[in-house]
């Protein structure tokens, strides 16, 4: 019990540190995107695709710059998911639930939210909390979808940048997931906590124990004389 204690603790840290990597390296994008993007995309436009023409050894520098931050924030929102989903396993999900909830389609709308609160619910949730926690919970959930939307919106399929901008990300976008970001770590926390000072019955522990005794062998001893 102190080791899956110490574990769901552990893996909430690595959320909290992803999350915040996750949150760093977009920050940086979206400042290139805004001091340096809208420049190097008409930039870009000009040259097309002709790696040779005039003038594409000016914009090679911030073209690396601008791959390299694509790059880790791509590494950072990978390490958050896996971190948060190993949480999720430590919290008490199996691996089967994380992946109906998560990726299944349609049902990823609400299903993480809902995987969530039956973990906080599992923890002992008091009456007096409950109110606290669902608002927490949906306002964690609203940010996350309203986040995934803004950046699916950005995305080059779903809209043509025609030279304006390189990614299409920002202050509202960035401003958004910071927000996620931090409701996603109070729900994490809010979980954790409840799994680390839960304190197990006795009374349960001994009803848990009953039918491991009832199967035990029974062992009879000779009257005595």
């Amino acid at each position: 019990m102190r080791y899956a204690r110490s574990a769901v603790s552990r893996s909430a840290v690595g959320v909290y540190l992803a999350l915040a990597a996750q949150i760093a390296t977009l920050t940086c994008l979206v400042v290139f995107e805004e001091a340096r993007g809208k420049q190097l995309a008409r930039q870009v436009a000009r040259l097309g695709s002709d790696p040779h023409a005039p003038g594409a050894e000016a914009v090679v520098g911030a073209v690396t710059w601008f791959a390299i931050l694509i790059l880790l924030v791509a590494a950072a929102t990978v390490a958050a998911g896996c971190s948060y989903f190993a949480w999720l396993r430590h919290a008490g999900a199996t691996s089967r639930m994380i992946a109906i909830a998560w990726f299944v389609p349609v049902l990823n709308l609400a299903a993480p939210a809902l995987l969530v609160h039956a973990l906080r619910e599992d923890a002992g949730l008091r009456e007096g909390r409950r109110r606290s926690w669902v608002v927490l919970l949906a306002a964690w959930w609203g940010c996350w979808l309203a986040m995934v939307f803004l950046i699916l919106m950005r995305l080059p399929f779903t809209h043509s940048p025609q030279g304006r901008d390189l990614t299409g990300l920002g202050a509202a976008e960035l401003v958004v997931a910071v927000v996620a970001a931090l409701l996603c770590a109070a729900t994490v926390r809010e979980i954790t906590q409840a799994r680390v000072s839960a304190r197990p019955s006795s009374i349960a522990h001994s009803l848990k124990l009953l039918p491991a005794l009832r199967s035990l062998p029974r062992h009879t001893y000779p009257a005595g004389d």
